[in-house]
């Protein structure tokens, strides 16, 4: 690929939610991308390809068969000739953030485009721990959880047993996923040929608890499937991908939940993540 070619480029970074998808976003951005949107601005394509900002765009969608699920624990559905639309409104260089669950319908999109995707995951014990506060209070992000309101009318264990089996939310009116196909229906992108598939745990580095080895590592990785030169103004930079100050930060700790949750519910969360941690490579210790 020529340089030029490398600067037409645009990126879709794709996460389960709480999994990094902040991290990964700043990691981009030492390598020369920029979020698609400035901070105020009103964009026809949605500030992200999540639950929430997708359904404030679906006014004017057309009928299709042809539908891509956006969110993860609950579907919103958008048609492909939208959601390809939506994607030709991105500059070259520019970088969107989505929970897309794995669909065959994405990646021949994505190529058209001249778009690449790289996509980060977490251990799923980790994930659930900053999910549940995240729907409390999201943070810097523009608007509120559509969970908040069914969450904050139920106990800390309540809000663990929703997350992890599913139901019906009452107050927003949606059906809610087990974390179990949740999780898989994400874990799915890292047997897509064209999808840069990493994990948290590589990317967070020393102050989050993992190794400046391993970051070296995953974000050399990124620079190959990105076609950028790794090279020391990269390196020095390595230290400003774990950013506590990201719309989203909570802890950002490898592990931090062990020691943020009760006994019961820490065991509870062990037994029904087992089977996700040995399908996506974590220990269960």
């Amino acid at each position: 690929m020529t340089e030029e070619q490398s600067a037409t480029k645009r990126l879709l970074i794709n996460s389960l939610p709480k999994s990094g998808t902040h991290l990964l976003a700043k990691a981009v951005e030492i390598l020369g991308y920029k979020e698609h949107f400035e901070p105020g601005e009103i964009t026809e394509t949605p500030l992200f390809f999540n639950y929430g900002e997708v359904k404030k765009r679906l006014e004017h969608q057309t009928e299709s068969d042809q539908k891509i699920s956006i969110g993860a624990l609950t579907p919103c559905y958008v048609d492909s000739a939208t959601f390809r639309h939506w994607l030709t409104l991105i500059s070259p260089k520019q970088y969107i953030l989505g929970h897309i669950p794995w669909t065959p319908l994405l990646t021949p999109i994505l190529n058209e485009l001249n778009y690449q995707q790289v996509f980060i995951i977490r251990d799923p014990r980790a994930v659930v721990f900053s999910l549940i506060p995240f729907v409390l209070d999201t943070g810097k992000m523009p608007g509120r959880h559509f969970l908040e309101d069914d969450f904050s009318v139920m106990s800390p264990t309540q809000r663990l047993d929703f997350i992890l089996e599913g139901g019906y939310a009452v107050k927003v009116g949606v059906e809610i996923k087990n974390f179990a196909e949740v999780y898989r229906s994400m874990l799915a992108w890292r047997n897509e040929e064209n999808c840069l598939f990493i994990h948290f745990e590589d990317l967070v580095g020393e102050q989050g608890g993992g190794t400046k080895e391993k970051q070296e590592a995953v974000v050399y990785k990124i620079c190959s499937y990105l076609d950028i030169p790794f090279d020391d103004t990269i390196l020095y930079q390595l230290g400003e991908i774990y950013n506590p100050g990201a719309r989203t930060f909570r802890t950002g700790k490898i592990d931090g939940w062990k020691s943020s949750m009760n006994a019961e519910d820490v065991e509870k969360l062990n037994i029904y993540c087992q089977p996700l941690c040995e399908e996506a490579g974590y220990t269960i210790g």
